[in-house]
Formats: C-alpha cells, sequence, structure tokens
C-alpha cells in the first residue's frame, strides 16, 4: 500500500475511539525512497483537510556571508501539481494548493472533511487536557499521553 492510500484512508475510513486524541498537524508518513514526508492533516483551519509534501532532508547551499540559505533539493517543479493530479485520479476534489517549487513544503487542500470520529479527536485535542486544564494541550501526564496512544495509526504494508 501506498503511503498516499495509507494517509487517504486513514483520513476518511479509519473510525478512532471516542476517547482518542489527535493533535491538529495530523499524521506524519515517511517515504524514505523519494526523500519526502506526507503529512495527512484532517482540520487544518476550520475542517478543511490538507495533505503535504515535505521534503525529509534538505541539503543546503550557503550564498556566503549575510546572505539566507537556499534549499539544494527543493520540490521539483510540478511535484505539488502532480500530487494534486494524483489525488483527484483517487477521487479526492482538489480545492486549492499552495508553496511546492522552489521550496520544500507544498501543501493540497481537499474539499471532502475527515472521518467524523477523527475530526472529534482533534476537537477533543484542542479542548486540553481534562485532568489539568490549565496545561491545555501541552500538558504530559500519563492520561494526556494515553489519548494520543489510543488513536489508531494506518497500517503500511510494502507496495506490490
Amino acid at each position: 500500500m501506498s503511503v498516499l492510500t495509507a494517509g487517504l484512508r486513514w483520513l476518511y475510513e479509519t473510525e478512532q475511539p471516542d476517547n482518542a486524541w489527535q493533535e491538529h498537524h495530523g499524521l506524519l508518513l515517511p517515504e524514505p525512497a523519494t526523500n519526502r514526508l506526507y503529512r495527512f492533516i484532517p482540520a487544518n483551519d476550520g475542517r478543511r483537510v490538507v495533505v503535504a509534501v515535505d521534503v525529509a532532508s534538505i541539503e543546503w547551499i550557503d550564498n556566503g556571508p549575510n546572505e539566507l540559505k537556499t534549499p539544494a533539493n527543493p520540490l521539483e517543479s510540478g511535484e505539488l501539481a502532480a500530487l494534486a493530479a494524483d489525488l483527484g485520479a483517487l477521487g479526492f476534489e482538489v480545492t486549492s494548493t499552495w508553496g511546492g517549487h522552489p521550496q520544500t513544503t507544498g501543501s493540497v487542500g481537499l474539499a471532502r472533511t475527515a472521518h467524523p470520529s477523527l475530526l472529534a479527536a482533534v476537537d477533543r485535542y484542542r479542548a486540553g487536557c481534562l485532568d489539568h486544564p490549565q496545561r491545555a494541550v501541552f500538558c504530559d501526564c500519563d492520561a494526556w499521553r494515553a489519548g494520543f496512544d489510543r488513536v489508531v495509526q494506518p497500517a503500511l504494508t510494502p507496495a506490490v
């Protein structure tokens, strides 16, 4: 199963327990062969689903004193458009894209909302720790950490 398929199944088909919480940055799945990380974000701004692609290991060009470094291995030209096309071919309506070449990250917004149980898990995360409300989402107690452990993760199997 591809990383893209696994992430989409997680976003749209995976039932989450009602005592789990998922932080809003979503799920990160690496694709080492291509030096990419894919993020599957269930609720970015409002309820928009976002699939993001990042360069996993960035190499930098030193442009000299007082100059910003630039990435030597940014996303390829057309890579974000290809991701959007792949998502569209899988039946997911793309609403927007941003970032991409010559940067090291790019994002694709999707029209369909994530699975209701995943959105509920994000809402529970945003509500913060019930045992220590003053710590909000930054709590480190056992009960708070246990909620993250209850999130059902995708089962990644090698592509055939």
